[in-house]
């Protein structure tokens, strides 16, 4: 298995932004039959980056870097590659006319900064970029009785950079590094179950993997995915196993599994809404909205979704939802009764099939010895076929995590109750 490698750059990388070139470059490079070896993030400092290049180049196949190609001051990419390489930049007079012509469509100005864009290390060839004006660079470099090694630059922005990534340098890796494989991917989406359980059940799957297959087991925002890939020469052998695979994970896990691929707690009790007809509605507390964000970030939500109540205060929860005073003062805001009441109360409000609710204490503050930090109370309200459910969960500490999964233990609570049969009954793959 040819080794790749990618070095971010950027100290914002570092210090103030999210870096997602890590999981979007390795699942593609994931569904052609290679693998991300390895990935590390450097900043914007020529001396660190020609080392981390170095480094790579000494043990690697390919070696993707992302950003730095720009013309600032801290864009240094390009210097460093050329002297981890010992090769010279080379000045393209073309190139800096078409990033000419490119800004001036955009009435932009074009500093004489720009021309740094316009230097290809030596015997590199251009990787055309249509959305910016940072031209990525390809080169291959000869090494005896061995493939040749590949290092292709890429802008950092993910619109410039996945496109490029996607038609130029992808296809050219396919071709040299893993050409005739066939690759098979399955991805399970499981619910209510812990990742230490679930690896557990899964033990006998990858503790015996064999030769071209590989497995991940990861978990967040209440949920946990477990991929399984095949690489094989044959196609009929990996269509085999990978089918194999997925029969022996759902008789494992199945009972947890609720969906594959991309799929999502709220994309799947969207389908299964509009396969039965039905409305939802939502009334929620301590996730301030965070349940009808998940819910809306469906494409086509409007279909299914009617809207929310955000009932932070209690005179809110009684005169929106309708929930009695005699339940706030004997149980409290955060009680089973309150979460009934308030599921009930915003399906009353707003003629929706159902109701779910949320109610509970997030934190920091604002817990006791009764009720602690982290307990949360979710109900649902529904027609006589989905009946009323009410779940307590103690969901530990953090407030931004107890929010997460309070929502995520609502979309749940929905799909188990409501719909009952998971994506492993109703899929005969």
């Amino acid at each position: 298995m040819p080794v790749v490698e990618l070095i971010c750059v950027g100290t914002e990388l570092l210090e103030t932004h999210v870096n997602t070139h890590e999981r979007y470059i390795g699942r593609l490079l994931r569904d052609h039959g290679l693998s991300l070896g390895r990935s590390i993030t450097v900043p914007d400092d020529k001396a660190a980056l020609t080392a981390a290049v170095r480094e790579s180049l000494s043990r690697c196949d390919v070696l993707l870097t992302s950003g730095g190609l720009g013309p600032t001051f801290d864009d240094v990419t390009r210097e460093s590659v050329a002297a981890a390489l010992n090769r010279k930049l080379v000045y393209k007079a073309s190139l800096f006319a078409e990033i000419e012509r490119k800004l001036s469509r955009h009435r932009m100005a074009v500093p004489e900064r720009n021309k740094q864009q316009a230097f290809l290390i030596q015997r590199a060839a251009v990787l055309a970029n249509a959305v910016g004006s940072a031209p990525g660079q390809l080169l291959s470099r000869a090494r005896r009785g061995r493939t040749p090694q590949t290092i292709a630059l890429l802008p950092g922005p993910y619109d410039e950079l996945s496109p490029i990534f996607e038609r130029q340098v992808l296809p050219r890796l396919r071709r040299t590094y893993a050409a005739g494989l066939h690759v098979r991917t399955a991805v399970f989406r499981l619910f209510g179950i812990a990742e230490s359980v679930a690896d557990e059940k899964l033990a006998p799957i990858t503790r015996a993997p064999q030769s071209g297959t590989s497995f991940t087991i990861l978990a967040g925002s209440g949920q946990v995915d477990f991929h399984a890939t095949v690489v094989a020469r044959a196609r009929g052998e990996a269509d085999a196993r990978i089918g194999a695979i997925r029969r022996r994970v759902l008789a494992a896990v199945g009972e947890h599994v609720f969906g594959a691929e991309e799929d999502t707690l709220e994309s799947v009790l969207g389908k299964a809404l509009l396969k039965r007809g039905w409305t939802l509605a939502v009334a929620e507390s301590c996730t301030g909205g965070g349940l009808g964000q998940r819910l809306t970030e469906v494409a086509g939500s409007s279909r299914y979704f009617l809207g929310g109540v955000i009932a932070y205060d209690n005179a809110i929860k009684a005169r929106l939802l309708g929930v009695p005073q005699r339940t706030l003062r004997a149980d409290g805001a955060v009680s089973a009764q309150c979460a009934r009441a308030m599921a009930q109360g915003v399906r009353r409000a707003t003629g929706a099939t159902l109701g779910l609710a949320i109610t509970g204490i997030a934190g920091p503050g604002g817990g006791c010895a009764r009720k602690p930090v982290g307990l949360v109370y979710v109900a649902l309200a529904g027609p006589e076929r989905a009946g009323h459910h009410e779940i307590e969960l103690r969901l530990g500490t953090g407030r931004g995590a107890i929010r997460q999964r309070a929502v995520s233990a609502a979309l749940g609570l929905a799909l188990r109750r409501v719909f009952i049969r998971f994506y492993s009954r109703m899929t005969t793959a």
